[in-house]
């Protein structure tokens, strides 16, 4: 699968993902979901991400423990090489100079080493060059961009009790119709080659339990939206085992 894994969701219920506010019409759509420059529904890359994280934060597996523990090793040989790199530029008159330099690496270091999770797959903060996952957003197939077919407008009321007496409240929701199917990648940057395949085999695990049904995408959740199926392509072919 080289260093990306290209995925296909088809939605098994209604998708809303909020995108950008529009202009509100009375008696119009006033919640739309996510589209791309063509109008088309999309799953943002944001949306995408997080969903999977929230998996991954939730997962205590041994192999979970030791990609953080390949984390931790990764920053601390890290470290070293920084202040290392520190040292050299110290001379016995400037010591005095770089010594607040060397300990806010050594601060800095210990606590991203502290903190390590397999969450760090997703960035880890203040790090911009370690190695992690880069999301893309899943795009609309080509067989199923009609917009005539793609979306459903629904219509949802919820209770505001926040005056003298509850009142409903109506809203119309553009939301991504059942059956639609989207593709895209998650890349993995600056791994080497055994890690890598770990963290592809690692990462399929966890796109597995979006399949479940309990795991969901979007908002209105409660509601049934959010539930959808993940296929793993190669090669432009949906395997043979999907998830």
């Amino acid at each position: 699968m080289g260093n990306a894994i290209k995925i296909r969701v088809k939605t098994l219920a209604n998708l809303f993902v909020g995108g950008n506010p529009r202009p509100f019409e009375i008696g119009g759509i006033d919640q739309w979901t996510a589209v791309d420059e063509e109008g088309f529904p999309c799953i943002p890359a944001s949306s995408w991400k997080g969903a999977i994280r929230a998996i991954v934060q939730a997962d205590d597996s041994d192999v979970a423990k030791e990609i953080a523990q390949w984390y931790e090793e990764m920053l601390e040989a890290e470290k070293q090489e920084a202040q290392k790199w520190i040292e050299k530029l110290c001379s016995e008159e400037r010591q005095r100079d770089y010594q607040e330099e060397k300990e806010r690496i050594e601060k800095r270091y210990t606590e991203a080493i502290d903190a390590a999770s397999a969450c760090y797959l997703f960035g880890i903060r203040e790090f911009n060059n370690t190695p992690k996952l880069l999301f893309n957003d899943l795009r609309l197939r080509e067989e199923c961009r009609d917009l005539k077919k793609c979306f459903s407008i629904d219509a949802k009321t919820s209770i505001d009790c926040s005056g003298t007496e509850p009142k409903s409240n109506p809203r119309i929701y553009k939301a991504v119709r059942k059956g639609m199917e989207f593709e895209g990648e998650i890349e993995f940057y600056h791994f080497d080659e055994e890690i890598c395949q770990k963290c592809k085999r690692y990462l399929i695990q966890n796109l597995e339990k979006f399949n479940d049904g309990i795991y969901r995408l979007g908002g209105s959740k409660s509601r049934g939206y959010g539930k959808f199926h993940v296929s793993i392509l190669e090669d432009g072919r949906e395997d043979s085992e999907e998830l």
